[in-house]
């Protein structure tokens, strides 16, 4: 399968995600709370290459990549997320730069559940959350408990892996799961034409 019809696969496990996680949040109330990004700037987040091929095909079609790589591998001063604006500026709705090519560890937590003892799923969700919206969270465990719709974790990340298992399979710090895909883009088209309107770096 070619770079592109992963990434057409992967943004394809989003999308249905997306309505999911729409679902969820409509049936229990949940959502973020407004200007945090909490969960962006943890110090220790883990992902896939696989779920940042859509944002390491997006930087190759825009000229980025090496840029970001080079980035990447040199600038050992952070483990924070690269795609993560640490301050707001007027007129942004969120902290995450390239909100459409974010990861899918991005996408699930706050509102997804996951696998707790005897295969009991349990809510995920941050700390601003179960302060700032108790109501909704009291709600979204009760719907989880009555086996109702839910994202469960471990389902995205096996059709994630079934698409590419050796891309998908080993979580890494998310710096380094990013390096990842960009080198897996870069690595396909080294030796390809790439995309039709990709701009030369």
């Amino acid at each position: 399968m070619s770079i592109y019809l992963k990434v057409r696969a992967v943004e394809r496990v989003f999308n249905q995600l997306e309505k999911e996680v729409g679902s969820f949040q409509k049936s229990t109330g949940l959502g973020c709370m407004p200007n945090c990004g909490k969960c962006c700037s943890k110090p220790d987040i883990n992902a896939s290459a696989l779920e940042f091929l859509p944002l390491a095909y997006s930087l190759f079609k825009n000229g980025e990549a090496e840029q970001w790589l080079d980035k990447l591998n040199n600038d050992k001063s952070t483990t924070l997320c690269p795609v993560l604006n640490t301050i707001l500026a007027p007129g942004d709705i969120g902290f995450c730069s390239d909100y459409a090519h974010r990861g899918l560890i991005c996408r699930l937590f706050g509102f997804s559940a996951m696998l707790h003892k005897n295969d009991k799923p349990i809510l995920v969700t941050c700390k601003p959350i179960k302060e700032g919206m108790p109501v909704a969270v009291a709600k979204a465990e009760s719907h989880i408990a009555a086996k109702k719709d839910y994202p469960l974790i471990s389902n995205y990340y096996m059709q994630l892996r079934s698409i590419d298992e050796s891309l998908g399979e080993e979580l890494f710090p998310i710096r380094i799961a990013i390096a990842k895909a960009i080198n897996a883009v870069l690595g396909y088209y080294a030796y390809r034409r790439p995309p039709k309107g990709t701009k030369v770096a």
